[in-house]
């Protein structure tokens, strides 16, 4: 299974931007996302578009699965 953490933010102009991470372990905890965007956030790390990341505005963990078959 492959899960990948959906980070939304919103920055200083008002937008939505959205980051997403894939390899996340699955027993990932609220905390632990909590803390990341607040990282993120703090050290200015990306920007959209030249404009730096305000705030949190959601986040949600999707696991996708991925069965192959041999013919």
């Amino acid at each position: 299974m492959e899960y990948t953490l959906s980070l939304t933010f919103v920055n200083t102009a008002g937008d939505k931007v959205s980051l997403s991470i894939a390899g996340v372990k699955p027993d990932i905890t609220k905390d632990e996302v909590n803390s990341l965007m607040d990282t993120i956030i703090a050290k200015d790390v990306f920007e959209n578009k030249g404009i730096s990341l305000a705030s949190k505005y959601g986040a949600q963990l999707t696991q996708r699965q991925t069965t192959k078959f041999d013919l």
